[in-house]
């Protein structure tokens, strides 16, 4: 019973996350989608760049070998298989949320202006997107590969959508700076 209440709760603190982002449009903001294009050139975002996260979370071919009573060992290695790629890939995109946030950061700190407020939203959306991460590794761990299905294209929509926060930024600082700013964070970050 306290797992149905604690399933309960974690679900309607998701259903809160995506509602706060998806209220409060980044891409409204971002005044050029060149500053978002410049952003993933910048940032090496490689979760939000893997092709594969359709077919792990697949089902079709694991239920196919299910059929079969010989195969269900198979079954079984391909659903702990895709078991791992599926936080492998949750992690990457962990690894992608957090470099998005220093990056923001880090053109803040090189003078892109922002307010108290703006930062104070931009932080709470980048906890929610870490904690909607977190229950997603939750829920893989406990109900495997295939839960993700219709949540992985949701989960990797809100981190794609967080890359418009550092856009943002980008935005407020002239294009000519853009350059240096690439080498600098590439120099930092090596």
């Amino acid at each position: 019973m306290t797992v149905i209440i604690s399933f309960a709760v974690l679900g309607f603190l998701l259903l809160c996350s995506f509602l706060f982002i998806g209220f409060w449009d980044f891409t409204a903001e971002a005044e050029e989608s060149v500053a978002a294009d410049a952003v993933k050139q910048m940032v090496k975002l490689e979760g939000l760049a893997f092709p594969g996260t359709v077919v792990f979370a697949d089902d079709s071919d694991y239920r196919l070998l299910l059929t079969r009573p010989e195969l269900r060992g198979t079954a079984r290695k391909l659903r702990r298989s895709r078991r791992e790629l599926s936080l492998a890939w949750i992690a990457m995109l962990r690894t992608d949320l957090k470099s998005l946030y220093r990056f923001r950061r880090f053109l803040v700190e090189h003078g892109a202006s922002a307010g108290l407020g703006e930062e104070l939203k931009i932080a709470g959306a980048f906890l929610l997107t870490f904690l909607l991460l977190e229950w997603g590794e939750l829920v893989v761990r406990i109900a495997g590969p295939y839960a993700m299905r219709s949540m992985g294209r949701r989960v990797r929509a809100v981190v794609d959508l967080m890359s418009y926060a550092p856009a943002l930024a980008l935005s407020r600082i002239p294009r000519s700076s853009w350059p240096e700013l690439q080498q600098s964070w590439a120099g930092g970050r090596a």
